[in-house]
């Protein structure tokens, strides 16, 4: 019998990718594979749901965004309303799964639950491998995928989820992983949730739509989802309030979540103000624990630096930073998901989420290092012209003779024009008469 799957053959390289966000990994129950219910107060993403499933056409479903962004639940909520031709079936992943050999007994284990009688011969091969030695899991892939494809022949089309995959994400098991990919029997679609892209070839798949993705900016909560989150638990709050709650988030599930928990705590409108003080401290620690804390040093040590950026480029954090890795550290960002928001399309500006700005920038308070980075930041800005950000950039480094020495170089025409009479004004209030005679 021909065998019913595809083959997608891109060339395999060895990548290397820094293993990160193990440690906050909560492990998978041995022996279950337990699809967690959804959190209390969920609003349905409908949606994104609907774009999930017009990709059950294709082979891949990949929702990569940062922590808190409700990817784990989307992939719930999509299981748990698949329409009734489907089956599914959810292995959460840990660390130890890093490990193909332990990544593909679970994998056997959770297919098994359909089809019983599937990779007996396979199961043993993988209880007699030796750990300490390299699994050929190309060749045993090989034959497993071919006897699946028999099975799927006969049954409904299978979803598998594969949740939390940054936790066992490493060189090896990305591979594995590929080659499954690869050869994918018809019936099955593999979905795929994440912190960070794999680094999978996914050109082809892609080119021939087999693959849809879900990224950070599909998943914020439009105003209409946040007022819906609201409106469940705090109904009786102000509208301004409300509003400053949306425009805070940013559509950050998680932050409007401790909000929430905040709301809940307090019993009218003035202990739920206080409350809100108390809610910003759950959300650094979580962005610590979960998200700062588990990357390397370098990466930490350049966010540090460029919070204090309202805005930046990589020649901009080059120049700030007195370095010569700031397209690196951006591309490190950028493929790890560290609520970095784009700010063109050319994808050469880019800004911090604000309320994790907020943090790295409480945390850097104090000390020279804010001032030595707006000074070269403003020197930067100078000899690219723009006159205006360097000068805020001095103002912010506490230099007013340097602010006031940018001001005056600027022309008349510049200085009244429309879109800068007002910062004309707040520049007169932060800079000294005697610095401004000349202006």
């Amino acid at each position: 019998m021909p065998q019913q799957r595809f083959s997608h053959e891109p060339a395999m390289t060895d990548l290397s990718r820094m293993q990160g966000f193990a440690d906050s990994a909560i492990p998978a129950l041995e022996g279950r594979f337990f699809r967690p219910p959804l959190p209390e107060g969920y609003v349905p993403r409908s949606r994104l749901c609907q774009r999930l499933e017009d990709g059950l056409s294709g082979r891949l479903l990949l929702v990569c965004a940062p922590a808190g962004f409700g990817k784990s639940s989307l992939a719930v909520e999509f299981c748990q309303g698949l329409p009734d031709k489907w089956q599914n079936v959810w292995l959460g992943l840990s660390a130890r799964d890093s490990d193909p050999g332990r990544f593909l007994e679970r994998l056997l284990g959770s297919l098994q639950q359909f089809f019983p009688q599937l990779g007996t011969q396979a199961m043993s091969l993988l209880k007699m491998r030796q750990r300490h030695q390299p699994f050929a899991f190309e060749e045993w892939l090989d034959g497993l995928l071919d006897e699946l494809a028999m099975h799927l022949m006969l049954s409904k089309p299978l979803l598998l989820v594969l949740d939390d995959y940054h936790l066992a994400q490493g060189p090896v098991l990305d591979r594995c992983l590929q080659f499954f990919l690869n050869h994918l029997p018809v019936g099955l679609v593999v979905m795929v949730t994440s912190r960070q892209r794999p680094d999978w070839h996914l050109a082809r798949l892609r080119l021939t739509r087999q693959l849809l993705e879900i990224n950070e900016q599909d998943l914020r909560l439009t105003h209409a989802e946040s007022m819906a989150v609201l409106d469940r638990h705090s109904s009786s709050l102000d509208s301004e309030v409300l509003q400053n709650l949306i425009q805070r988030s940013e559509g950050w599930v998680a932050g409007l979540r401790f909000w929430l928990l905040a709301a809940s705590e307090a019993g009218d409108e003035s202990a739920f103000s206080q409350a809100l003080r108390g809610s910003e401290v759950l959300i650094r620690e979580y962005l610590l624990e979960e998200v700062i804390d588990c990357l390397p040093t370098d990466v930490q040590a350049f966010l540090y630096d460029t919070a204090c950026l309202e805005r930046f480029c990589a020649g901009l954090c080059d120049a700030a930073r007195d370095s010569h890795d700031s397209v690196e550290m951006i591309r490190y960002l950028q493929a790890h998901q560290v609520f970095l928001v784009p700010l063109d399309e050319q994808g050469r500006w880019f800004r911090y989420h604000h309320l994790f700005s907020d943090l790295l920038r409480a945390r850097q308070a104090g000390g020279a290092q804010p001032t030595r980075l707006h000074l070269n930041a403003c020197r930067w800005f100078s000899t690219q012209g723009q006159l205006d950000e360097a000068v805020e950039q001095a103002l912010r480094a506490g230099h007013l003779d340097v602010a006031a020495n940018l001001v005056q170089s600027l022309s008349e025409e510049q200085l009244l024009a429309e879109q800068n009479v007002g910062m004309l004004l707040r520049w007169k209030m932060d800079l000294p008469d005697d610095l401004l005679t000349s202006t």
